[in-house]
């Protein structure tokens, strides 16, 4: 309701609102009553320019986007896609302050300092062998997620390697479809995780080798950030949000972006690093470092940055 809102912000009276995007009516308030008030605007999204838009939409997203945009002082972007996104539409470098997506990294580590522990369990747990590389996914089962790229990975490895089984964490409305492409369901070839409780998907990222997000759309996903953070080597899809000179993933220095859909391409890439063991430990190292700093800036040092660059503005 716009007027309590306002009635809210009238009692609290903040210094600086933090948008998370502008599409709710919600948040467009929220923006007009600060300019109203003479108080700071900070914005947030996951938007990328990825996804092709229809022609009617790219001319209205034109000339409504940067009207709104005028509002804001600062934009907190996620990525290097999210920072094209706002360049696009007008914003300017020196409003740009770079951030990421928190994860919860009081229980991660606390799930990495039980590293070969809960890697042995889960790999007992999904019966692979420890001779095996692992190669994981998460997200819901759907279409525009392309669990079935991932298949179509494990059927072309069984005649060259059956010691690569991929883990499947999710469910929906596609897994039907997904068993019934498989040529083999198990280890060694795809295995059905379903739902994982999010407090335990740590310890997947950690029984795992490799973790590829095959995604057709995907503007900044927390899974590959996650994943990121237990050291893993990342393998996504140009589709997918994530990728860049400073982002969560940095194309051959701790993992590959590959072109969507193509199958092969996926196979050479996740190849290269599970068949080069000192490529596999020099990709670990890498995002281990990566994680660390991306996730300094989210918990707390990119809002002092923007609190500082608003204090003296």
């Amino acid at each position: 309701d716009s007027s309590e809102l306002c009635d809210r912000l009238d009692v609290f009276k903040p210094e600086i609102i933090i948008s998370y995007g502008y599409i709710q009516p919600l948040q467009r308030r929220g923006i007009n009553w600060a300019k109203k008030h003479n108080v700071s605007v900070c914005m947030i999204s996951d938007s990328e320019l990825h996804v092709k838009r229809s022609l009617l939409k790219r001319i209205i997203k034109k000339i409504l986007i940067p009207i709104i945009y005028k509002k804001v002082d600062l934009f907190f972007s996620v990525g290097d896609s999210n920072e094209a996104y706002y360049r696009n539409y007008g914003v300017k470098d020196e409003q740009l302050i770079r951030t990421f997506f928190p994860i919860d990294r009081k229980h991660y580590d606390e799930v990495l300092n039980n590293y070969e522990s809960v890697r042995n369990k889960i790999r007992k747990l999904l019966n692979i062998p420890n001779d095996h590389k692992l190669i994981l996914t998460v997200g819901k089962l759907v279409n525009w997620k392309r669990q079935i790229d991932l298949v179509k990975l494990s059927n072309l490895l069984q005649n060259s390697n059956n010691k690569i089984t991929i883990v499947l964490a999710g469910t929906g409305p596609d897994e039907e479809y997904l068993r019934s492409q498989c040529k083999n369901i198990g280890p060694g070839g795809v295995i059905f995780a379903g739902f994982v409780q999010p407090k335990t998907l740590a310890e997947y990222y950690c029984a795992s080798d490799v973790y590829v997000h095959a995604s057709e759309y995907e503007p900044h996903s927390l899974a590959i950030s996650e994943a990121l953070y237990c050291g893993k080597p990342i393998v996504i899809s140009d589709r997918c949000g994530s990728y860049g000179p400073s982002d969560d993933l940095q194309n051959g220095l701790n993992g590959f972006m590959y072109r969507v859909k193509n199958i092969e391409d996926l196979n050479r890439k996740v190849s290269y690093i599970i068949n080069n063991p000192n490529v596999e430990k020099q990709m670990n190292e890498k995002s281990f470092e990566l994680s660390r700093k991306h996730q300094s800036l989210a918990h707390g040092e990119a809002l002092n940055q923007a609190i500082t660059v608003l204090k003296f503005k």
